[in-house]
């Protein structure tokens, strides 16, 4: 005598149920007197299908024999053209979803290079670290300009702000050297190491337009 299945939550999750059971349609089936709509069909229906893919919101109830034949028709491509067809393929292997042309110029991939954590809303500080760490990171500006590094150790040698004027940085230039020059000091050469770079920064800036 064969033990009858009953599944706890009352699904049945076996892959291949007995052939005396598969044939069974489901509780909510068996419990309403729905019968199918195929013509001359006096079954209960036992699924409620799409009635094409073109009229998806319309449904019919069918019992299982005529919900299988249903679906053995089902052509998504039914009624369209070659190239329509094909379109729709294409459509399908990127969700419908519209993409857009990457490259070194694109303004959508530059745009996304360039948000980071301190474009986002955070009222609530998760990401208040990362936005510290971003911008320490960032390059300091000058009248809009990035200062490479290079040029800003340059500043921080001759003891300026990045965003100090042309005249102040000449000016500053001057003092050192009068400062660090061994004829200004009695002959003594053991400020040449600032000396140098000093005449160091001083090229960088000047280079860089900055004096």
């Amino acid at each position: 005598m064969s033990k009858s299945y009953k599944p706890r939550h009352g699904f049945d999750i076996r892959v291949k149920p007995p052939k005396n059971e598969a044939e069974e349609p489901p509780r909510w089936a068996r419990e309403h007197t729905r019968l199918c709509d195929a013509e001359g069909c006096e079954k209960k229906a036992a699924v409620r299908v799409s009635k094409s893919p073109r009229e998806t919101q319309e449904k019919l109830w069918l019992c299982s024999a005529h919900a299988r034949e249903h679906n053995s028709k089902w052509n998504f491509f039914d009624g369209m053209s070659p190239k329509e067809a094909e379109a729709a393929r294409l459509a399908n292997i990127y969700g419908d979803r519209p993409t857009w042309k990457m490259g070194k110029n694109d303004r959508a991939s530059a745009a996304a290079r360039a948000r980071g954590p301190a474009d986002m809303k955070d009222s609530l500080g998760v990401f208040a670290e990362a936005v510290r760490n971003q911008t320490k990171t960032s390059s300091p500006m000058r009248n809009g300009r990035p200062v490479s590094k290079l040029q800003a150790k340059a500043f921080k040698t001759l003891d300026l702000k990045v965003s100090a004027e042309s005249g102040a940085i000449r000016r500053r230039y001057a003092e050192l050297l009068r400062r660090f020059y061994p004829d200004s000091n009695g002959g003594d050469r053991s400020a040449e190491t600032q000396l140098q770079e000093v005449v160091k920064a001083h090229q960088i800036l000047k280079r860089a337009g900055f004096c």
